[in-house]
């Protein structure tokens, strides 16, 4: 028997936000920076999840690790002002979330996305209000796909794993959310296809943020 849902965490760019012109702008601002032609944004897009380190790794194509620290400062410089020009909530979000807190189940963020980043998203969106924790990769020593931030996320919400449910639209979370283990519903409107998605076994898979509803009781 399945214990009763206490907390519900989420992932947040592909997952509650479309935020995929602003992350391929401030990308291609930094390939740009190195003398790079632009790319399409959906070629950015296969680079996000695992967060900016990697994306900067593939959108520069070298492996130079110091290359892609310095990187790291020029993207930051341009998405730091421009992170929610274009970006905005998935259709549902606000209504999923009201939901859910009307029903008294708790609410974190758990994100690859540089904590000062996804700060600075929820709050300029509105979403910050509904959450208890809002975790960026430095929150814990390990990122997505290790199950530690959706561990220490859960207990600080005051669930276990067994009553938590992780919802995400990447293999990246079905991993740390089978691993932690917990259960996991995925978004197909997101940055992983349903191929991929399907590959990994979620426990749901749907179309919209609104169809999660009847699964989160």
């Amino acid at each position: 028997m399945k214990s009763p849902l206490k907390v519900v965490l989420f992932d947040l760019d592909g997952t509650l936000i479309d935020s995929e012109k602003d992350i391929a702008e401030a990308a291609n601002f930094t390939r740009q920076h190195y003398g790079l032609a632009r790319v399409p944004d959906s070629t950015i897009a296969q680079y996000v999840g695992n967060g900016v380190l990697v994306l900067l790794e593939k959108s520069l194509e070298t492996r130079d690790k110091s290359k892609i620290l310095e990187a790291y400062e020029v993207f930051k410089q341009h998405y730091r002002v421009h992170c929610a020009d274009h970006t905005k909530t998935f259709r549902g979000t606000f209504e999923l979330l009201d939901h859910l807190k009307h029903r008294g189940i708790r609410m974190g963020v758990v994100s690859n996305k540089p904590q000062e980043f996804t700060d600075s998203v929820l709050n300029q969106l509105g979403l910050m209000p509904y959450f208890g924790v809002a975790f960026g990769p430095e929150a814990t020593v390990n990122r997505k796909p290790h199950p530690e931030p959706l561990l220490v996320a859960a207990e600080k919400l005051g669930a276990s794993a067994s009553e938590t449910i992780m919802i995400g639209d990447s293999v990246v979370d079905i991993l740390a959310a089978q691993a932690a283990p917990m259960r996991v519903g995925v978004l197909t409107h997101g940055y992983g296809t349903r191929e991929m998605l399907e590959a990994n076994h979620p426990d749901w898979i749907v179309d919209s943020l609104l169809e999660l509803i009847p699964f989160l009781v």
